[in-house]
């Protein structure tokens, strides 16, 4: 019996990182001459897709490379204040312990990513794929399995985004959103995944019930 493969976004899925990823624009619009987000708006840029938001931001696309390397320059100098989402470490243990292959597939810096495992001593990922890349996150789901001799009936990726659920399915995998990242969970829910997670205690259920019945496998 193949073992499922479970693949993770990162920031949003198992980082709790939505709160800082904020602050980080705010600090860096000023001094590219763009307004910073009220705390009310929030729950309204969440309801977006990428290009809605940077509309709504008024951020021209011309500023948009700029911008998204000076928020990932800031958010990397304030790493270390971000925490797992509660109950996802304990949601990737029980994953392990059933027997599951996990996966980090992620755009931030893989500094980022290691340095957060290590220190929330979160284990157990067989393998982390981090960085920006041209080719998008389907591409690189399609590489890992192959890599990995996977039938990508047997794998899953869980993600908070829209975008993370479209990987999903140019890549052939069963998409799982989950509610507690970046967007809200309206648009996600819209987009039929396999499965809407709302709470990190029912994540690892979820998606063992889906690898584990016949009805959770699409051909």
């Amino acid at each position: 019996m193949t073992r499922p493969f479970v693949l993770f976004d990162f920031d949003g899925t198992v980082a709790d990182s939505f709160a800082e990823s904020l602050l980080a624009y705010n600090r860096v619009a000023p001094r590219m001459h763009l307004r910073p987000v009220d705390d009310g708006e929030i729950p309204a840029l969440r309801r977006m897709g990428a290009g809605q938001l940077m509309q709504a931001l008024d951020v021209p696309m011309w500023k948009l490379p700029r911008l998204m390397i000076a928020v990932r320059a800031d958010l990397h100098d304030h790493f270390h204040s971000v925490r797992p989402v509660p109950g996802v470490p304990e949601a990737l243990h029980t994953l392990r312990e059933a027997g599951c292959l996990l996966a980090m597939v992620t755009s931030n810096s893989e500094e980022n990513v290691r340095s957060f495992l290590v220190r929330h001593a979160i284990d157990g990922f067989d393998t982390v794929v981090a960085g920006s890349s041209i080719f998008g996150k389907a591409s690189r789901l399609r590489r890992l399995l192959k890599n990995a001799s996977v039938d990508r009936t047997a794998a899953v990726y869980v993600g908070d985004t829209t975008p993370d659920i479209r990987a999903a399915r140019d890549a052939g995998t069963l998409a799982v959103a989950v509610a507690w990242g970046f967007s809200d969970p309206g648009p996600l829910a819209a987009e039929s995944p396999d499965a809407l997670v709302e709470n990190a205690r029912d994540l690892a259920s979820a998606i063992l019930h889906l690898v584990s019945t016949p009805e959770g496998v699409r051909a």
